[in-house]
């Protein structure tokens, strides 16, 4: 086995309920090394949660289908799984405080850089020093 091959890929739950934006964000996930669940809604996020053990951060939308709150989601997920690190972001919100995000996640306006969503997500995937 190569070093290339024993490295292990962190995985991230994106939940967007725009297919377009999900799948744009999802290719770049992949091409930077990451493995990438995607998940339309709250519900089925919280369904691959429960399945999947190696979810490492979760990516997630303000506004998720159905009036979903993602923020709320976002805290239902650290109460059960502190563990996971935390991105959200929002075409709408343009400004969240620090501590409304739990665990240290981040909230980045949208439209946002590839660079500094690649770069937040390493960092909540404890990839790089924060």
């Amino acid at each position: 086995m190569t070093t290339r091959e024993s490295v292990i890929k962190p995985t991230v739950l994106l939940v967007q309920s725009e297919p377009a934006a999900r799948t744009d964000v999802a290719v770049s996930l992949i091409r930077t090394g990451f493995n990438v669940i995607e998940a339309e809604s709250t519900g089925e996020a919280w369904t691959t949660l429960e399945a999947q053990p190696d979810v490492r951060v979760l990516l997630t939308d303000l506004d998720v289908s159905n009036g979903a709150d993602g923020l709320e989601f976002a805290r239902k997920v650290h109460d059960q799984w502190p563990s996971i690190g935390l991105v959200i972001t929002s075409g709408q919100v343009r400004h969240l405080r620090p501590d409304d995000v739990p665990g240290g996640g981040c909230f980045l306006p949208r439209p946002v850089p590839a660079e500094t969503l690649l770069h937040e997500i390493k960092v909540a995937a404890h990839q790089i020093a924060a």
